[in-house]
């Protein structure tokens, strides 16, 4: 594999192994009386899942339309991912791989991006002990326009670290996602299989 620009890395499954972390939202969506939110959460992403809107603003609103709940927003934001942050730095760690590779990367003067189909990232990096001095960008699929494989979103996350996609690698642990999007735009990928390193041959 030709030495990339740049290393994009997914967040939720690939930097850290998320197992038992649905139940844990669970369970404090129950003790909110919210788990019908969470249901409605849950399903409303698959179903725009891919889908472009334009913008940060044409994807919420089309997300939370979605739900026809008008208290959705308001729980989203105030309360579920400030729920799943907390318990990211409770319970989780980053993966024992992470700091190694993305510390050579860095030597190599390859960028490190994180790109996650969720928000909050950076206080999910920092929840889970990640120094962001090590981190060139970060990104939320929702800020770019769409959750992944959303093409349009891999080619705004490009343009704006100032990358060709085909100069750039995605590192996930999803190929329907990860995988897909990267695809789409010509980019290379490379699966994040659980308690393995990654294969990045360069």
């Amino acid at each position: 594999m030709t030495t990339p620009k740049a290393v994009i890395f997914d967040l939720d499954g690939t930097l850290f192994d998320k197992s038992g972390l649905p139940l844990y939202l669970i369970l404090k969506q129950f003790l909110r009386g919210r788990l019908v939110t969470l249901k409605k959460e849950r399903n409303a992403r698959s179903r725009i899942k891919g889908k472009f809107f334009g913008s940060e603003e044409g994807f919420y609103n089309a997300f939370f339309n979605e739900f026809g709940n008008k208290t959705a927003r308001k729980w989203y934001f105030d309360y579920y991912m400030h729920d799943m942050t907390r318990i990211l730095e409770k319970h989780y760690h980053l993966n024992p791989w992470v700091l190694d590779t993305v510390k050579s990367l860095k030597q190599k003067g390859i960028k490190v991006v994180v790109f996650s189909d969720y928000n909050c990232v950076k206080e999910k990096l920092e929840a889970l002990g990640l120094d962001l001095s090590l981190v060139d960008y970060y990104f939320d699929a929702p800020g770019l326009g769409g959750l992944k494989p959303c093409k349009e979103s891999f080619l705004a996350l490009c343009e704006a670290i100032g990358e060709q996609p085909s100069d750039c690698v995605m590192v996930g642990d999803r190929d329907d996602t990860d995988g897909a999007g990267a695809r789409s735009v010509g980019m290379p990928f490379v699966l994040a299989k659980k308690n393995e390193v990654p294969q990045l041959d360069f």
